[in-house]
């Protein structure tokens, strides 16, 4: 491939700083691909500020550690080699960077990372900055897109563009776009819904970012060759009149199931955006393949899902369902990456947490709610063979926290059902999880498995509430809390396994 020198206003992912990241020693810095991957044993973590994107983001990262280590597929040997050695080799770093130095500028005339500059001639117009957003969470304290909102209509910084063309990749809405595309053989307007939309996913997190990137690097059943499975940018780009390619390996697994087509419009100077175009990437839906980063539900006919993004859900109530190859009490597996990192060097899962990106979303309609990121305490080295005890403890602990929430929403609305108090259920579910979640990861980290803990915080809490209720109606509401006070207290004296009968909340 010939290379043609860049200019200075050209954005080059490779080189330009824009990837904002945390280092090893608590500070701040912007950081390009290339810069990311020499240095990645001296970040500690992507700090991007929208889950959305960085979720998207953690599966290139992914595909370039699989390269910058001369390989086409992971298994179980070569990852623990890479995890010792400690660093990406930066002479295998400049070579891709070289290669495909075209292919990461973001306006290149002919091949703009991750864009497909024919929808310019294929649609009647672009789509316009506003619809570029396609994340604008509604009561979150997630950083916000200061330049994105209702009616603007003025250009945005490029680096802002990019992580907002990441979030439609693996999480835009489908149905009409507004504007149609047509090819030689198709002719519409509407797309598929992103490969994660509404999804939760969880990514292996090691002490720094090098440890992250390669610990995420999934195993799959194909063992490609060289040249066998492509990235986007490593390839011609894609016929969009074609059926939808299989998955060859790894990398096409993690870049190459994305539904829907962009260009970016830059400014005269190339430092922003003007315009979008945003369209349908394939007139049909891509061929299943399962995402390795998701946790996996199974329904009474067996058949298996993804667990959906929940705003409201503690992330310690999922370890169980991470940990464990399934959860025999909600049908539940692992997600696949979990099932390859047993054998990771043990000075690197003593240290290894995860990383959860949750995206609740509406999947049928436009609707978006609410984005957030969570991260637990190092727990992967529950996945060793020797280690099923304490994954199995912390299966139990979580059982025991839902099994007391629930009791204590069963007691407050037997209150509710009896007298005229109301809201004292919703009361004690927002003031009893993150309490609980505090609880379970202190009995977790330290090994303090007290079966009684949650039922005594159930306990408090119920008090507390009922206490404050008793202050407009005294005699019948404590007339009522003495009765069902016992659906709570009666779990201090529990020894054995949850009543299966039993709900959680």
């Amino acid at each position: 491939m010939t290379n043609t020198p860049l200019s200075v206003s050209e954005p080059d992912l490779f080189h330009q700083p824009w990837i904002p990241v945390t280092l090893v020693d608590g500070t701040d810095n912007t950081v390009g691909l290339r810069d990311l991957q020499v240095q990645a044993r001296h970040i500690q973590r992507l700090a991007l500020g929208v889950p959305p994107a960085e979720s998207v983001l953690l599966r290139i990262l992914y595909v370039l550690g699989l390269r910058a280590a001369g390989l086409d597929a992971i298994d179980a040997d070569s990852r623990y080699e890479l995890l010792e050695k400690g660093e990406f080799d930066p002479d295998r770093v400049d070579e891709y960077c070289s290669r495909y130095a075209n292919r990461f500028q973001l306006f290149h005339p002919e091949r703009p990372w991750m864009q497909d500059p024919r929808l310019a001639d294929q649609m009647a117009k672009p789509n316009g900055i506003p619809a570029l957003t396609v994340s604008r969470p509604s009561k979150s304290s997630s950083t916000l897109f200061g330049a994105f909102h209702d009616g603007i209509t003025t250009a945005v910084p490029w680096e802002q563009a990019v992580m907002q063309m990441l979030c439609w990749f693996g999480y835009g809405q489908g149905g009409p776009t507004g504007v149609v595309r047509a090819t030689s053989s198709n002719k519409g307007r509407h797309c598929r819904i992103g490969p994660f939309r509404g999804r939760m996913s969880y990514h292996p997190t090691g002490r720094n970012l090098f440890e992250t990137i390669v610990l995420g690097i999934p195993e799959t059943d194909h063992d490609p060759g060289p040249g066998d499975d492509p990235a986007p940018w490593e390839s011609d780009l894609n016929d969009p009149d074609a059926t939808p390619p299989e998955v060859t390996g790894p990398v096409t697994l993690l870049t190459g199931r994305y539904q829907h087509a962009l260009l970016l419009e830059p400014t005269a100077d190339k430092t922003a955006v003007s315009d979008a175009w945003i369209s349908w990437a394939w007139p049909t839906t891509l061929p299943t393949a399962p995402d390795p980063y998701l946790i996996w539900q199974e329904n009474k006919k067996g058949e298996r899902y993804p667990r959906d993004a929940e705003a409201h859900r503690a992330l310690f109530r999922d370890l169980d369902a991470l940990l464990l190859e399934h959860t025999p009490d909600r049908h539940a597996h692992r997600p696949l990456i979990m099932d390859a990192l047993h054998d990771a060097p043990l000075d690197v899962l003593d240290h290894a947490g995860v990383t959860a990106y949750g995206f609740a979303q509406d999947r049928v309609n436009a609707v978006d709610h609410q984005w957030w990121k969570a991260q637990t305490p190092p727990v992967l080295r529950a996945l060793r063979a020797g280690e099923h005890a304490t994954a199995a403890r912390i299966a139990e602990t979580r059982q025991a926290a839902e099994l007391a929430a629930s009791r204590l929403t069963w007691a407050l609305e037997g209150i509710e059902a009896t007298t005229s108090a109301t809201g004292l259920a919703r009361a004690a579910e927002r003031d009893y999880w993150p309490q609980a979640e505090a609880r379970f990861w202190r009995i977790v980290t330290e090994h303090d498995w007290q079966a009684t803990a949650f039922a005594a915080l159930a306990l408090d809490i119920y008090d507390d509430i009922v206490d404050t209720a008793a202050a407009t109606d005294p005699t019948r509401i404590i007339r009522a809390a003495v009765h069902q006070r016992g659906k709570i207290a009666s779990l201090l004296h529990r020894k054995g396994p949850d009543d299966p009968k039993e709900t959680a909340a």
